[in-house]
């Protein structure tokens, strides 16, 4: 027989894990939790523009890179009138350099190269993603960018970049975010490429509102 102490503790147990799944629900369901801002390089786009997009990805993610390509043409399309915030969530049980691969762009992005480094990745996706050893195309295309190399291997493996991916992913966990790419525009949830286009339909009204 269970004893009056353990029944409590396995109600405690019980109510914690509800409360925890309850509290991801709502925030999927009304975008709620923290929303710290991406770091300047991930970051483009004026602080006050009428279209604030943050985006989850993965840079082995073959939707991701379809998506890339969609949020630069909106880019010059709308021009100011957007702001794309890029935080990273890989998805590592399917896609075992993720981790690596998105380290290593922010420490691009430390000496000005985030985008340039990104869309090497996703350009060559299919040469590196599902490597079995450690891809060699990681310095590769910093030289190809002119990087120092060795300074960017420190950074990948420093405590703060470290720390600042990890909280990219619990982020986006208390989202409720499940796939990749998801976006947040305005706060409204879109899941993928296709959902991201039908949104951008809507900014020609969303900037027109914001013209004083």
């Amino acid at each position: 027989m269970i004893d009056r102490k353990n029944a409590r503790l396995l109600a405690l147990a019980a109510m914690i894990v509800f409360i925890s799944t309850v509290a991801v629900l709502l925030a999927r369901q009304f975008n709620i939790g923290p929303e710290r801002p991406a770091p300047d390089f991930r970051t483009f786009g004026p602080k006050t523009a009428p279209v604030q997009i943050y985006e989850y990805t993965d840079f082995s993610c073959p939707a991701c890179r379809h998506a890339a390509g969609k949020i630069d043409e909106m880019m010059k399309i709308y021009g100011p009138g957007l702001r794309i915030s890029f935080k990273h969530y890989p998805l590592m049980d399917i896609h075992p350099w993720s981790f690596h691969a998105a380290a290593y762009a922010d420490c691009a992005g430390e000496q000005g190269k985030f985008k340039e480094y990104a869309d090497l990745l996703f350009e060559n996706q299919e040469k590196w993603a599902q490597s079995k050893e450690k891809p060699k195309e990681f310095e590769a295309y910093a030289a190809q960018l002119k990087l120092d190399w060795p300074k960017i291997t420190a950074c990948a493996d420093s405590a703060e970049t470290l720390r600042r991916l990890k909280l990219d992913i619990a982020e986006g966990d208390l989202k409720g975010v499940n796939a990749t790419p998801t976006f947040f525009i305005n706060g409204r949830r879109a899941v993928g490429g296709g959902q991201l286009v039908d949104q951008a339909r809507k900014f020609d009204n969303i900037l027109r509102a914001a013209k004083p």
